[in-house]
């Protein structure tokens, strides 16, 4: 598969609109992306967004904008590669005051030190592209005079496909110090056991060629319906320093 990330994405966001259930996530609804959602809001909703200007790299259909609405930030910017992924975040955050700009995949079109919190939640870990993935990261500390929070996926060695690539944490902090910014926090989201059981029946009960935003069959879902109550309570006691990992830079003043 030769990923393009436009062309790729915008495939999502006409999945999601197939769909019409008003998914606002990403490009999945099965049972364990709604669980991982919860578990990432709580961290998420935890952040001071109120009265900051804030900017969300990849913001797909404006599910964590609308939540970043909500804290009443002084200005609200998304931007994403998909015109059709703008287009449904246009329609489901049409009575939030939202400014959606289309990225050519060169850079962000805004001025240095011009927004307060930069962040990306599951974004930059689809930039498989090393110098791409270099580059955005790069221009998301140009872009910031504030801090700058991911959501991404972590490892201990480099790893992963041409859709998704988990990097150490020392990568990210590497690039940023560059920047002028200083890792002062990580958290993981503990879903591992569930992350497990559910990516297996994922891959064993569905096509191998499903891309995101597909529906999964009825024997997935239902599998992971009935394994979820078990691997949560899992979760809870086995936390592993990888996958989705909130890293909190601040700029050196």
């Amino acid at each position: 598969m030769n990923y393009q990330p436009e062309k790729y994405w915008s495939k999502v966001a006409q999945e999601i609109t197939k769909r019409n259930k008003g998914n606002v996530i990403a490009g999945d609804d099965e049972p364990y992306y709604v669980y991982k959602r919860q578990q990432f809001l709580k961290i998420f909703d935890k952040i001071d967004f109120k009265g900051k200007s804030v900017l969300e790299l990849g913001s797909g259909p404006g599910g964590n904008l609308k939540i970043v609405a909500q804290h009443q930030p002084a200005r609200l910017v998304g931007i994403d590669i998909s015109e059709n992924m703008l287009q449904l975040a246009a329609e489901n955050l049409k009575n939030y005051p939202v400014e959606l700009i289309k990225t050519d995949g060169t850079g962000i079109p805004l001025p240095d030190n011009s927004i307060d919190i930069v962040y990306s939640v599951t974004v930059l870990q689809h930039n498989t592209n090393y110098e791409m993935f270099k580059l955005y990261l790069e221009e998301m500390g140009r872009v910031s005079r504030d801090k700058v929070i991911l959501f991404e996926r972590t490892e201990s060695i480099e790893k992963g496909d041409e859709l998704n690539m988990g990097r150490p944490v020392s990568t990210y902090a590497n690039i940023l110090q560059n920047k002028g910014f200083k890792l002062i926090a990580t958290q993981y989201l503990p879903i591992h056991a569930s992350y497990y059981v559910c990516g297996a029946i994922r891959k064993v009960f569905n096509p191998k060629n499903r891309i995101e935003g597909e529906p999964l069959t009825k024997l997935s879902l239902f599998l992971e319906n009935i394994t979820l109550p078990i691997t949560q309570i899992i979760d809870k006691f086995w936390i592993q320093q990888r996958e989705v990992t909130k890293m909190e830079f601040q700029k050196i003043k």
